[in-house]
């Protein structure tokens, strides 16, 4: 789109130029070439799948329009997106238009990683719990739903997957989503009531991950059994951080084996 993007070391995304006023959106291609712009990514995710033999899936990933708009509007990694919710305000049909084009990037990203072998593709609205819930169903919510209906509508075998952290899972439940990610700040039942007909995924907090492995391994086979095998895919409540030690993960995936359907009804 026009942004250069580099990851900066314990600080994360930073662009050269932040969207300021909507006169900045003129510096954008809002309808770039995907395939020639991304292609790296659909050439890791299949030569991946090649050096692994086709055994282990692989998970396409793509952040949410909402998110990415964060980014773009405070010129990267924030801790509070001040300016990001003041554009919703301040310039709404400004921030439609910018979100409609990340949208429809969005899914050409997705269908592009499907075709390259990712059977799974995840959405990840990490802003979501940033702005108020009727902000979000108005702003975020409807491209959302076209992303996972356009998306299953051209790949019809592949499986969509939308984490809207701290955000109102419910929301969710009549999407074409077939995967709702759950944070560590949801409980697992208040998860089930909100989308009972989808599978959900979570919500270990990434930060037991630190504790001793006796403890990672009883808090988890709590978490499995208080979900349930059926429709459950076992993960963390959100990403990993650069500190945690191997151990952690390791007796977490280790506690996840251990967890038998009949231990978990």
């Amino acid at each position: 789109m026009g942004m250069n993007c580099r990851m900066e070391p314990k600080v994360g995304p930073q662009f050269d130029f932040a969207l300021e006023t909507p006169e900045d959106m003129e510096k954008l291609n809002l309808t770039p070439d995907v395939e020639a712009t991304l292609s790296y990514v659909f050439d890791a995710v299949y030569w991946t799948r090649q050096q692994v033999k086709n055994k282990v899936p692989v998970i396409g990933f793509s952040g949410a329009p909402w998110t990415l708009m964060g980014y773009m509007v405070e010129g990267g990694a924030v801790r509070s997106f001040d300016r990001a919710k003041k554009w919703l305000y301040l310039y709404p049909e400004a921030s439609r238009k910018l979100l409609s084009a990340l949208r429809d990037i969005v899914v050409e990203y997705l269908v592009g990683q499907f075709d390259s072998g990712a059977p799974l593709l995840t959405v990840f609205d990490t802003n979501c719990g940033e702005i108020p819930p009727r902000l979000y169903d108005e702003f975020c919510v409807p491209d959302l739903k076209y992303i996972a209906t356009e998306v299953k509508k051209r790949r019809p075998g592949a499986l969509v997957s939308v984490f809207p952290k701290d955000g109102e899972m419910a929301t969710f439940e009549d999407s074409d989503f077939d995967v709702v990610g759950v944070s560590w700040t949801t409980s697992p039942a208040e998860a089930r009531r909100s989308c009972p007909s989808k599978t959900l995924q979570g919500n270990l907090d990434p930060h037991l991950l630190y504790a001793d492995t006796e403890q990672i391994r009883e808090r988890t086979v709590a978490m499995v059994k208080e979900f349930g095998v059926p429709k459950y895919i076992c993960n963390l409540g959100h990403g990993m951080v650069p500190t945690h030690p191997v151990e952690g993960p390791k007796a977490f995936m280790e506690a996840v084996d251990s967890v038998s359907s009949e231990d978990a009804p």
